[in-house]
């Protein structure tokens, strides 16, 4: 493992972690490659406003979210009673983006009623050439970043 990437076990780990001026995180699973995700991290430097997390297991993890929420059903809600995923995003703003890149993206699209971030999606397709689809992925983010900007702060930023 990456100095500096958290991971939990199997699950999913930080490539880039968030920070209080996070507004777009990246979201990606096993289906991206590899050598996408390192054209893709260079492409988009260690900006502060972009975090990105990847799922290894997105449906266990998805499974599990969802039997913690069961649990906590009819229960009040408590501070500290989050789940592993929720306790690992927490650090994600509240009003930031989720940037879901994955060969399925219905998959991932569950992440946005975690926290209630929004969602916007970026169709990793595997045949593609890997530069053109980074540049897609850039210009995504970029839009994101002005939506997110743009909705604090108007015309104004």
């Amino acid at each position: 493992m990456q100095p500096g990437v958290e991971a939990h076990p199997s699950r999913w780990l930080w490539h880039r972690e968030p920070s209080r001026l996070t507004q777009v995180c990246i979201v990606t699973d096993a289906t991206v490659e590899d050598t996408f995700e390192q054209a893709l991290s260079t492409r988009l430097g260690n900006s502060p406003q972009v975090a990105w997390l990847h799922l290894t297991d997105p449906a266990a993890t998805h499974g599990e979210w969802l039997a913690s929420r069961e649990h906590a059903h009819g229960q009040a809600h408590a501070r500290g009673s989050e789940n592993a995923l929720e306790q690992a995003i927490d650090p994600l703003p509240r009003d930031s983006r989720l940037l879901l890149c994955a060969q399925d993206l219905a998959g991932l699209e569950w992440l946005g009623g975690v926290l209630g971030q929004q969602v916007f999606f970026a169709h990793y397709r595997p045949e593609a050439n890997h530069e053109t689809q980074a540049n897609d992925v850039v210009a995504t983010v970029e839009e994101v970043l002005r939506a997110s900007l743009t909705a604090k702060w108007g015309d104004s930023y």
